[in-house]
């Protein structure tokens, strides 16, 4: 079994945390009311300042992963179809935005449930600007990238978190631990394979019944999905 070395992604705090897939984290649909957009506008600011996102990632043959015991599942094989390599990679942004939200909640539930969903879209744009780097990295050498596979998407084991922080060492690297109960901490933390393949790959998309919000979604309640808004 072969992989490569651990590198590191250097990653920039945005200017501001996308406040539309937040208040989605919020379960509520369309745009937030005033009352929503003033209380994450009020929240977005201090976790913003708290966040110090960092990323690694490294590659390996698709068999050498597999070899590794990472590949369980039957949709994780699908998503890596047509691709002889893949990424692992993760993201964190850092222990103090579980502070801040914590502080956030203190005599104020509104506020506390506000920054958690704030975190969870910033960890998100994290990770998308670390696979935009990663995409980037692909390109120079005319390759192409899958989208991201996380944990917990269809039948790929929640349970593998340790072996996948084991495998990038998250926890000297980035300061990223996973509890026994598979619980990543931070936990505004992501973990993602992305198929490499020297050709246009799209990979297996999880879709709403492998989402986190699929019991309290209201555009399911709607009869739509978010990807269509």
């Amino acid at each position: 079994m072969s992989l490569s070395p651990i590198r590191a992604l250097t990653l920039e705090v945005p200017e501001s945390i996308d406040l539309r897939q937040a208040t989605r984290y919020l379960g509520a649909p369309g745009e937030p009311d005033s009352g929503t957009l003033a209380l994450l506008e009020r929240c977005a600011p201090p976790l913003l300042h708290a966040a110090m996102p960092k990323a690694v990632w490294r590659t390996a043959d698709t068999a050498a992963w597999d070899e590794a015991g990472i590949l369980q599942g039957a949709d994780i094989r699908r998503h890596l179809t047509e691709c002889p390599q893949a990424i692992l990679l993760a993201v964190t942004l850092g222990p103090m935005v579980d502070s801040q939200i914590r502080r956030s909640a203190v005599g104020d539930v509104a506020a506390g449930a506000a920054a958690d969903a704030l975190a969870s879209a910033l960890a998100e744009q994290m990770a998308d600007a670390a696979e935009g780097q990663l995409r980037q990295w692909a390109a120079e050498q005319g390759l192409f990238l899958t989208g991201r596979f996380s944990p917990g998407y269809s039948d790929w084991p929640i349970s593998l978190q340790p072996l996948l922080a084991e495998t990038l060492d998250t926890a000297r690297q980035i300061g990223l631990y996973v509890t026994d109960t598979y619980l990543m901490t931070p936990r505004k933390s992501v973990t993602a394979l992305l198929g490499v393949s020297d050709h246009p790959v799209r990979g297996q998309l999880a879709g709403c019944g492998h989402c986190v919000l699929r019991a309290r979604c209201n555009y399911r309640k709607r009869g739509i999905t978010c990807a269509e808004q």
